[in-house]
């Protein structure tokens, strides 16, 4: 018999597969890598523990349940001899494609020689699809990983977890074909980097611009958000704490037990570039291994889509 793991992004599609009876075993990755540090050249375990670390220090879980579960799932992980097949379920968004690279960066150091490894990449969300939907995915958008998905993966992971953002940024003129989301999930992160205009994000910027078109609702400014990207792939959680950023950083006002977001001064002097971020609050951002400070203030070129540095007044 066929032995099968299914390694997905999060436990609400591991369900969904669940529910459709989709055969084999199955491991949620569930991390949101484009938020918090990913330093390099960092082991499984060692990484594990400073994100675990990260998420329980933005209040979003306890960080003995954090990284128990991420041992859990290091620990399935480590398992895969055992199946004699292993498929990837991974979308083509940001979210997807930056755990995808880390998969594949694992498994090129401890399965090269493995050739029963398949990328499933469906046309729309996993979690839009009705189990029809995940079982022709299953057939007809698998593709077997080899030596150059291999590559381009190491290469990928490599530089996302550089504490420079140079090597990301290379990756836009190389040969990246083998992941054809990459370069995309690529352009996405740089665009997360502080603007060298105003100081913001991407999000964080259109987050903004929401509440400026009147709308206030913490709910209603992520829908809002939502629209605004090609491949959406933040959850509303994540969304949620870059608001309570915003507000800590005076740029928001927060009424109502928090139903209510209004701009302040400076966060209308922010988002119309009069003022720049950098020179008013103190920053500390990670975006993979790059840490974003006042000192180390790495920031989008908005004009040249370049990363440079921003000069702090």
């Amino acid at each position: 018999m066929n032995k099968i793991l299914n390694i997905v992004n999060s436990n609400i599609v591991l369900n969904q597969l669940k529910n459709s009876n989709i055969d084999g075993d199955f491991l949620a990755w569930e991390d949101f890598l484009h938020e918090g540090p990913v330093p390099e050249n960092l082991s499984l375990e060692k990484l594990s523990k400073i994100r675990a670390k990260f998420i329980a220090q933005k209040g979003l879980e306890d960080i003995q349940n954090i990284y128990k579960k991420f041992k859990y799932r290091n620990n399935i992980l480590k398992t895969y001899k055992k199946y004699n097949q292993i498929d990837l379920w991974f979308e083509n968004d940001l979210y997807d494609q930056l755990q995808l690279i880390q998969i594949l960066d694992w498994f090129s150091k401890s399965a090269i020689n493995n050739n029963n490894i398949y990328i499933i990449s469906p046309n729309n969300y996993l979690m839009k699809s009705t189990p029809k939907d995940l079982k022709k995915f299953a057939i007809y958008n698998r593709e077997l990983v080899n030596h150059n998905h291999f590559i381009t993966a190491k290469k990928a992971w490599m530089a996302f977890s550089s504490e420079s953002p140079y090597s990301w940024c290379k990756l836009l003129n190389d040969d990246t074909d083998s992941l054809p989301f990459l370069k995309d999930t690529v352009q996405r992160i740089i665009e997360e980097y502080p603007n060298n205009i105003n100081g913001l994000s991407r999000t964080a910027h259109q987050a903004l611009l929401s509440i400026s078109k009147n709308i206030h609702h913490p709910n209603n400014i992520f829908i809002d958000y939502q629209k605004s990207e090609y491949r959406p792939f933040m959850g509303d959680i994540i969304f949620f704490y870059i608001l309570k950023e915003l507000v800590e950083n005076n740029l928001l006002n927060s009424t109502q037990e928090g139903k209510n977001l209004e701009l302040t001064n400076l966060g209308r002097e922010i988002l119309e570039g009069k003022k720049n971020l950098f020179n008013h609050t103190k920053v500390d951002r990670w975006i993979g291994g790059v840490h974003i400070t006042n000192k180390n203030s790495w920031c989008w070129d908005i004009k040249s889509k370049n990363i440079i540095k921003y000069k702090i007044n």
